[in-house]
């Protein structure tokens, strides 16, 4: 992303990360739809030396393509080492604290010592960066509204999109009994979506206004989310495929423009970290969306009085653990749809105070 950046102007930025998110959305078709015959047919392992090769081929091509810097700065910032450990370490002490809750218990030891590591290296992290010269994450950048929502958009968005699709073939292979090709065939639909809708609301986003796509595309994305509070275990499988669908269009549509909006706030000097940090945000939101997702539905499963694992769904199972971890959808998916929703209402709010504010004469 930071070599994209730097290579348009700030008014063509919603249009190429949304050709960003196109290729995206064309790699979520092949992905599933491969991958899921690929590991009906080969085994799962074929499937990571594939992905292996196109890697390989993707470095040789850049490295024989991409323009070289003709001549390096003469100075240069020193990198934060320090910082980038503490934020590494603090997200690790952090997810495995998430991971290990359901199974452990939360107030086991291994648990309560994760969570306390991970406030800890938090605050060292927040102190490090107010005092480093060059820090890894320049913390004045929060002071700007515009930065600051973004990032907590993208942030939540992320994770609940990360979430109701690492659910998703849980319920249609281990619920609905599905083999691995047709769920990849299922989601195959939704990625559709993204790969055509996503360039085109980069190119109007640019023309009218890049928060008012991301906010109109958030919106959409909530509505998706609620279809999934509607899950049970004998729901129609084209509920799902649709709910995917109208996930997908709104991440199109809010994803560019979003991610524009924060670049857009930063000087030009700092848009290679800034981009860096809006992959943070969305890597971060689908790592913490499935820790998310396993912990709700892992605890609802729990509550009815089933063991509280993913391992124990099987199409074969007893239909009342079946049903517990399809609740636990519904339970996962209302709190995603309440949490964008506030979120929302937030940024909207800014948003129309920031046009009224820019209107009236000074």
């Amino acid at each position: 992303m930071a070599i994209l950046v730097t290579s348009f102007d700030a008014g063509e930025r919603a249009k190429m990360l949304g050709l960003q998110l196109g290729a995206v959305g064309l790699g979520s078709i092949v992905g599933p739809a491969t991958g899921g015959i690929v590991v009906g047919t080969l085994g799962w392992r074929v499937l990571f030396a594939i992905t292996a090769a196109g890697m390989l081929a993707v470095a040789i091509g850049a490295q024989r393509t991409l323009r070289r810097r003709e001549q390096r700065p003469k100075s240069v910032e020193p990198f934060d080492y320090l910082g980038a450990l503490l934020s590494s370490t603090f997200l690790v002490a952090l997810l495995l604290s998430l991971t290990l809750g359901p199974t452990l218990g939360w107030l086991a030891p291994t648990t309560l010592a994760g969570a306390l590591a991970a406030v800890l290296l938090l605050a060292l992290f927040v102190a490090l960066e107010r005092r480093t010269v060059a820090p890894m994450l320049d913390l004045a950048l929060f002071r700007r509204a515009e930065f600051a929502l973004g990032a907590l958009a993208a942030l939540v968005a992320f994770m609940g999109i990360a979430a109701i699709r690492f659910l998703v073939p849980f319920f249609l292979q281990n619920v609905r009994g599905y083999t691995a090709a047709t769920v990849g065939l299922l989601i195959v639909p939704a990625a559709v979506i993204t790969a055509i809708a996503a360039p085109f609301a980069g190119r109007l986003a640019d023309r009218w206004g890049v928060r008012l796509f991301a906010n109109i595309g958030l919106g959409v994305t909530i509505v998706g989310f609620a279809v999934f509070t509607l899950v049970h275990a004998t729901t129609p499988i084209w509920v799902v495929v649709v709910g995917l669908m109208i996930m997908s269009f709104g991440m199109a549509v809010f994803g560019a423009p979003n991610s524009a909006s924060i670049l857009n706030c930063v000087d030009e000097s700092a848009q290679g970290a800034t981009a860096g940090f809006v992959s943070l945000c969305r890597n971060s939101g689908n790592v913490i969306g499935v820790t998310f997702g396993t912990v709700v539905v892992t605890l609802t499963m729990g509550a009815a009085g089933y063991p509280p694992s993913l391992v124990a769904i099987d199409p074969n199972a007893d239909p009342g653990i079946l049903a517990a971890f399809s609740s636990g959808i519904d339970v996962a998916a209302t709190l995603l749809a309440a949490l964008a929703t506030v979120v929302l209402a937030i940024v909207v709010l800014w948003s129309w105070r920031a046009s009224r504010a820019a209107a009236t004469p000074r």
